[in-house]
């Protein structure tokens, strides 16, 4: 069988010719070319806010999911259509599910997230960009959809969910780090919750009372309720074990109190830090996903990732532990009356067998899932992942469902959305990348325990884009999510899998030059040299070879790597919500250009950086060096933990701690600091 670095390579380059060309033809419909045009609105939707979001619509879900995705399904009169949420496009795409045809394009001057059909036919969508979530009405299946009403929300909206009245739409905003509740007739808000960082996807308890959200980087999901007046939030720890570890944990932190009691001393700091690692286990990352079990009640899947970080007091060779897995994938196993995850489904795959990943394997890992769902017929966990382009079926009834894996489809570049058509008994798919919507026959489960039965998929390729994307930022997205390419690592790690929506992992490595925590990209490459913490790439090229050196990747072409850069330093930065409290913001930024705090010195221009090398005493023990090249101030806010080392947790902890080496803020009141700290979280 031919390598999967081989067969992505040449698909890449086809891919973008391919969409290019149908750009400059005027476009196709793929399977189904001839048909008539779609209909298309004209011109953006005007914004309205407020007022009855009540409305008759044609729409009615097929199989009545309550969480969002990046595609619906629905009859509109005697149609079955896709409701497609095409963030190139920034529209919402109508498609017919079974002549396989568009019907129709809702422009939303915005770029949709995710859409989701309401038990009375109306269509929700997200607008990441613009910070609002909307509500159509559908009158037939061949016609735009009609804008109802749309509420402000929190900075970059993402995932929506209904509680089980329908009486309430929740929507999570990543960069706003909220979990808003809405009244769905009116879309007055009803709660609002603060959560952790980059909160995706929700889903709520089948008595309404709570919701459940994971986080794409920090390690937790969080639960929060929605009764009480307090709306207070609860964290589980998505967080991985190594089995070996798990049976010899408990003997080690005893033999440790013996010792401790023997010799009455204290532990040294690696000692203290080996010992924290085993207890509290791996860190998990790429919790985009969450799937409510219909075949266990009570359960809720989260697909993640367990990281190998490393040992922060030794040097690797790269990044992680060299020895071992540094990723691998995870299904968590949430038990959502216990609010606890089944200890099974966080052991690290080393304990069923695998062994070193190996990139020309025709069935790598999933090390970037991207959606989930559940189907009930054949009792499966259906997730979508990016960088294989590939649906991996799980059996949902296990107690650790990658053990379990049944079967994989073959789907469209950048799988972002999936559905299941409870009617035809057939999974469906868009992938955002290449514009494809895939379809595939789901089978009873003994079909889909038969490895041996035929993969009957379908792949449908909808019209190129009005206004096309370059060919080199298209070619970019896709190297940047290629994951199991050995040019790019030799551990089936993506560019994404370090910096997952062009963000940061949230995760300190061990490294070369010392534990380094991974910077944020998206809105921050531009105009910011010197590269890394040491500040010793002066290019983005220069810095990308030293990282898949560092990978054990064999290198990019030169047009490969120039596509890449494109697309990197092209990544759009979150779309911040308008500043609550503009007076303390003026404040902060006094005492930010002030010469007693003299956080401009270092931190100066349109970028926040002088990029000087700098040496503020925060060398670790690790450390090669003392000076640091210093970091861009801006989106800093959103990031975190903070410094190289990542040693604090939070901009407050950093202000208060640093003064004297970096800056002064001891003289500072606490309303300064705070001034200070809200002016850094505005920039």
């Amino acid at each position: 069988m031919r390598n999967l670095q081989t067969r992505r390579g040449a698909a890449l380059l086809v891919l973008v010719l391919a969409s290019a060309a149908l750009a400059a033809c005027g476009g196709g419909h793929g399977a189904g070319a001839g048909a008539m045009a779609p209909n298309v609105a004209t011109g953006p939707i005007v914004p309205t806010t407020g007022g009855a979001c009540k409305a008759a619509s044609a729409a009615r879900s097929i199989g009545s999911p309550s969480s969002g995705s990046s595609l619906a399904l629905a009859h509109v009169g005697d149609k079955r259509v896709a409701f497609i949420a095409d963030e190139d496009a920034k529209a919402i795409l109508t498609v017919d599910l079974d002549a396989r045809t568009l019907l129709a394009q809702t422009p939303l001057g915005a770029s949709p997230s995710q859409v989701l059909v309401t038990a009375d036919g109306r269509v929700l969508a997200t607008l990441r960009d613009k910070n609002e979530l909307v509500v159509l009405a559908a009158s037939r299946a061949d016609a735009p959809l009609a804008r109802v009403c749309g509420a402000s929300t929190a900075s970059e909206p993402v995932a929506i969910a209904t509680t089980p009245d329908g009486a309430t739409v929740l929507v999570t905003s990543g960069w706003g780090r909220r979990l808003t509740a809405f009244d769905a007739g009116t879309l007055a808000v009803k709660a609002d919750a603060k959560v952790g960082r980059e909160p995706r996807t929700v889903v709520v308890s089948d008595d309404g009372r709570t919701a459940f959200v994971s986080h794409a980087v920090g390690s937790v999901l969080s639960v929060v309720d929605l009764a009480g007046p307090k709306h207070e939030v609860k964290t589980i720890s998505m967080r991985g074990f190594d089995g070996n570890e798990i049976r010899g944990r408990k003997f080690m932190l005893d033999q440790l109190a013996t010792m401790r009691r023997s010799i009455n001393t204290e532990l040294s700091a690696a000692e203290k830090e080996r010992f924290k690692r085993i207890e509290e286990g791996r860190p998990s990352c790429q919790g985009f996903a969450l799937a409510k079990s219909s075949v266990a009640p009570g359960r809720i899947f989260a697909p993640e990732v367990l990281v190998e970080a490393g040992d922060f007091e030794r040097r690797p060779d790269g990044y992680g532990d060299q020895s071992t897995e540094t990723e691998v994938p995870a299904v968590a196993v949430i038990d959502e009356n216990a609010g606890t995850t089944l200890l099974s489904s966080v052991i690290s795959p080393r304990e069923l067998g695998w062994g070193r990943i190996d990139v020309r394997d025709t069935t790598p890992p999933c090390l970037l899932p991207r959606a989930a769902v559940v189907d009930p017929q054949s009792k499966s966990l259906l997730v979508s992942c990016y960088g294989i382009d590939t649906v991996v079926a799980y059996d949902a009834t296990a107690a650790n469902p990658l053990e379990g894996e049944r079967r994989r489809w073959s789907v469209g570049s950048g799988p972002s959305g999936i559905a299941v058509d409870v009617e035809k008994h057939t999974g469906v798919v868009w992938a955002q990348f290449d514009r494809t919507l895939t379809t595939f026959a789901l089978g009873g489960s003994e079909l889909v325990d038969d490895k041996t039965a035929p993969l009957a998929t379908q792949k449908t390729q909808l019209p190129a884009l009005e206004k096309k994307l370059s060919t080199e930022y298209a070619l970019g997205r896709i190297l940047f999510h290629a994951a199991g390419d050995a040019r790019v690592s030799a551990d089936g790690r993506a560019c994404a899998s370090c910096h997952p929506d062009g963000r940061d992992d949230a995760i300190t490595w061990a490294t070369p030059e010392g534990p380094r925590r991974t910077i944020m990209l998206a809105g921050r490459v531009a105009s910011t040299a010197p590269y890394s913490w040491n500040g010793n790439a002066k290019t983005i090229p220069e810095h990308m070879g030293n990282t898949f050196d560092r990978l054990s990747g064999k290198g990019l072409r030169s047009v490969e790597l120039d596509a890449l850069v494109a697309y990197v330093t092209q990544m759009p930065a979150p779309q911040s919500a308008p500043a609550a409290d503009k007076a303390k913001i003026e404040r902060g930024r006094q005492i930010f250009a002030s010469k007693e705090t003299a956080c401009a010195t270092c931190h100066s221009g349109a970028s926040f950086t002088d990029g000087v090398h700098h040496d503020v005493g925060s060398k670790h023990k690790a450390d090669r060096s003392g000076t640091f090249n210093t970091p861009s101030l801006h989106l800093v806010g959103g990031t975190g933990p903070y410094f190289h080392d990542g040693r604090y947790a939070n901009l407050g902890d950093l202000l208060e701690q640093t003064d004297g080496t970096m800056g002064h803020t001891k003289h500072l009141s606490a309303n300064d600091r705070g001034a200070l700290e809200a002016y850094l979280g505005s920039l």
